[in-house]
């Protein structure tokens, strides 16, 4: 058996509770089409959160050579994953834990295999985005990550649909605030409040899924950058470009708000914080032409008197400055 760090054992090994699903064994062409999609290889290291008789990480041994190990809290099943994985020859590969899957060091991982209840994955998506390295593979069975899109789908022999995601390589810094999603409606909101029209080239400072510079192209035509440092976060936005069909109006870049090119804007969009509009608000004026247009949701930019403050569905104020002449 290959030799575990001690910090996984430690981890996994908490004080008992309840199985966070009861156990449904993953049928043969499941598992098939989920190690397949994962793409795996001798080198991989394999973990299958919630393990349940170990099928998962036995086929990835057997078939592939990869190593693996198994999570589960049951000590009955992972009794059974123990037997099975010296019949099938890779006890030498393959190592079963007993323990609370959302308590086990999973930072070991180059794949991790999940067959859990969508409560269950949104429980688990901080630890998978805080604990597994850049490109490591993760496979649904069936359900996704909460509001995660994943990087390719397909569907079993059975019909099951099966999802992969990739870790992303994160920013290149922290991000100067956390993403939170603009409403479509309060967007709409802030694209009327600007004026917005076809001649207009739309940059949305932090521009996280998207969704600004996509709807200021699809309602007006507008042409639209969106700049954003994180790349997870770039790549979704691309995404719905391309769905959208817009990707020949709306630009995703991926790169730093406070030191991007912002000339070529006509009207800037910022939900942000005060301390960042503060920090932007030299740039705005030194580098936007006159006549271009910043609206901020809800925070406003200091020592600028806005032309007209409205409320916003949501109940969030909307600023709307317009960039004097020289």
């Amino acid at each position: 058996m290959f030799a575990l760090g001690l910090g996984i054992v430690a981890a996994a090994q908490q004080a008992p509770r309840s199985p966070d699903v009861g156990f449904a064994a993953t049928a043969p062409a499941v598992v098939d089409a989920m190690l397949e999609l994962a793409g795996i290889k001798a080198e991989d290291v394999v973990y299958d959160l919630g393990s349940g008789d170990g099928r998962v990480v036995i086929l990835a041994a057997r078939k592939y050579g990869a190593r693996g190990v198994g999570i589960e809290i049951d000590p009955r099943l992972v009794k059974i994953s123990r037997e099975a994985a010296v019949t099938s020859g890779v006890a030498d590969k393959v190592s079963f834990v007993e323990g609370d899957l959302f308590a086990a060091d999973i930072s070991p991982a180059s794949v991790v295999t999940l067959f859990l209840w969508p409560s269950v994955n949104a429980r688990l998506e901080a630890k998978l985005r805080q604990e597994l390295r850049p490109g490591t593979r993760i496979v649904s069975n069936s359900f996704g990550i909460g509001n995660w899109r994943p990087d390719r789908t397909a569907r079993a022999a059975d019909g099951s649909p099966i999802l992969l995601w990739e870790v992303p390589r994160a920013p290149s810094r922290r991000p100067d605030v956390p993403f939170a999603s603009t409403p479509e409606p309060v967007v709409y909101e802030m694209l009327a409040l600007a004026g917005a029209t076809g001649d207009d080239v739309v940059y949305d400072l932090g521009s996280g899924d998207g969704r600004v510079a996509i709807l200021a192209a699809q309602k007006y035509g507008a042409r639209a950058v969106g700049i954003e440092i994180d790349p997870r976060l770039v790549e979704i936005a691309k995404e719905v470009a391309r769905d959208a069909l817009l990707l020949d109006r709306v630009t995703f870049v991926e790169g730093d708000l406070l030191t991007a090119d912002i000339a070529p804007a006509t009207l800037v969009f910022l939900f942000l914080s005060e301390e960042i509009n503060a920090t932007l608000a030299p740039r705005l004026r030194r580098d936007l032409r006159p006549g271009a247009r910043v609206v901020s949701r809800q925070f406003a930019i200091a020592g600028w008197t806005p032309d007209k403050i409205v409320t916003a569905s949501d109940g969030s104020r909307l600023f709307l400055w317009t960039i004097p002449g020289r």
